[in-house]
């Protein structure tokens, strides 16, 4: 029965992360629709507006109370795609194109 318990604790916790980031995220860089998921110490962040494949993955333990790492890499990801750091431009997210397998390409040549 503890072994439940100490399950669902971490479960909640895992959530709870997955959130802060979530809402940091979109609180930065609004629009974007940040997906987070948080499994086994791993924090996975992708925008579904640029792809479901790419984005980055953190160690819980290495996140910094203020998320400052987790703004700085939604940041970089973004402009991995030539997109400015902020709120989601359709006009500059129309300029983006597809690659060989009909993906938005982060390709900047």
């Amino acid at each position: 029965m503890q072994e439940i318990e100490r399950a669902n604790q971490f479960k909640f916790g895992d959530h709870m992360m997955a959130k802060n980031v979530a809402e940091m995220l979109e609180k930065k860089y609004p629009g974007w629709l940040w997906a987070v998921s948080v499994d086994k110490g791993l924090v996975t962040v992708k925008s579904m507006m640029l792809s479901g494949n790419w984005g980055f993955i953190l160690h819980e333990s290495k996140i910094d109370n203020d998320l400052k790492s987790v703004v700085a890499a939604g940041g970089e990801i973004l402009e991995r795609y030539n997109q400015n750091r902020g709120k989601f431009n359709q006009t500059k997210y129309s300029d983006l194109t597809m690659d060989h397998k009909n993906q938005l390409s982060g390709d900047r040549s």
